[in-house]
């Protein structure tokens, strides 16, 4: 007798029957994983100070870079400098004609030349007049006549004599001098163009000494002090190692930023570095006091946000179980996070195989290390010089 129920009845009566399997097996399965424990890698954590290669990023820049403007207003004779040439401070830059200048000194030289002749003369006449006031001959009145006579041609040479100082330092100022050592950047002036003192004429820049201003993250703030030796990596090569040193921290912090300048100044007497470059500032920091440090593989982010940690602790009867703890994270760098909550000095935090435990699962500890001394961490892959990568609190 033939099976006269049609395909869809069969099928409909098939799959329940598929599903209470599937079920039955899943079952098993977890039966099975329950009672073999988990294997898992665990890290004792431990207290510490915070050691940490910041990298912060900035301009290099020249603490004296001017447009240096003539003095006094002239026509440019000569300019002694083109843009590249280094000077020294006091050398010349340009001369302007000096021939008028020259003229009107020669002119007021000449006129004290005659006020002093002048007041040789009055002072003669009178030692002459107070010769004769003794024995009568001059009067009184005449003799003080003859005084305020010398009084007067002394304050006339000496007013012509602050006339020949000044002209001479018109004079002077026709030559335009280096204020400070540095290079031309730029000559702004050729010789037959008429230049007033508010008109560029030469563009220096001082490069033996540069500065690098960096904007800190505030939780750095108290870290970073002057004094501190700071390795500088320009953008490009410059063969050795640049070491500066913190010059200024600035306290007054960048509210929408959340940063604070920290400036450090750069030998640069060999010209490896020039201004405009871009370099990366690498600061050693370390906490005067120690805090609770736990590896980044332990944390487990938690779905909707948080983040935990398992650890290991033994039970009663001595058999190694999970244990799941909520932790409160601050500071981050390499495979390092600080512990603000949650855990306590000597707590495992199991660092592999804590993707899918549960709480209280038992498990077997393969290997159980501690956290390597915090001079031997291991530079990041770019091997930059132990630069460690910056992460947020909480993150």
């Amino acid at each position: 007798m033939s099976d006269c129920t049609p395909a869809p009845s069969r099928a409909k009566q098939i799959q329940p029957m598929r599903w209470l399997l599937g079920a039955l097996l899943s079952l098993t399965a977890s039966v099975l994983a329950a009672a073999e424990p988990a294997v898992v890698d665990t890290v004792r954590v431990e207290e510490r100070r915070w050691q940490q290669t910041v990298p912060l990023y900035g301009t290099l820049t020249s603490p004296r870079d001017a447009d240096v403007m003539p003095r006094i207003a002239g026509l440019v004779e000569t300019v002694a400098v083109d843009a590249g040439d280094r000077v020294s401070a006091g050398d010349t830059l340009i001369e302007l004609d000096r021939a008028l200048s020259r003229l009107d000194l020669d002119t007021l030289q000449a006129s004290a030349d005659e006020a002093q002749a002048e007041l040789e003369e009055a002072r003669r006449l009178l030692r002459e007049a107070d010769r004769l006031a003794g024995r009568g001959a001059v009067s009184q009145s005449e003799l003080e006549a003859r005084r305020s006579q010398v009084a007067v041609r002394a304050a006339a040479l000496q007013r012509l004599r602050a006339e020949v100082a000044a002209q001479r330092e018109r004079l002077a100022r026709h030559t335009l001098i280096a204020p400070f050592d540095g290079v031309v950047r730029a000559r702004l002036v050729d010789p037959g163009e008429y230049v007033a003192q508010t008109t560029p004429a030469i563009s220096l820049v001082a490069t033996d000494t540069l500065r690098l201003d960096v904007s800190a993250p505030q939780q750095y703030f108290g870290l970073i002090e002057p004094g501190m030796r700071v390795q500088i990596e320009p953008e490009a090569p410059v063969g050795e190692p640049v070491v500066g040193t913190v010059d200024v921290i600035v306290g007054a912090s960048d509210a929408a930023a959340r940063s604070f300048l920290v400036r450090v100044f750069v030998d640069n007497s060999d010209g490896a570095l020039t201004p405009g470059m871009s370099a990366k500032a690498l600061l050693e920091l370390e906490t005067p006091e120690g805090v609770l440090i736990a590896p980044r593989d332990a944390l487990v982010r938690v779905p909707g946000g948080g983040t935990r940690m398992w650890l290991v602790n033994e039970d009663d009867d001595g058999t190694p179980r999970a244990i799941k703890r909520q932790v409160s994270l601050g500071r981050s760098a390499n495979n390092d996070v600080e512990v603000l909550d949650g855990l306590e000095p000597g707590d495992r935090v199991v660092v592999r195989g804590n993707e899918s435990l549960d709480a209280g699962q038992a498990v077997r500890v393969r290997e159980a290390r501690q956290l390597p001394p915090a001079d031997t961490v291991s530079p990041p892959p770019n091997n930059e010089s132990r630069s460690l990568r910056l992460s947020q609190p909480g993150a």
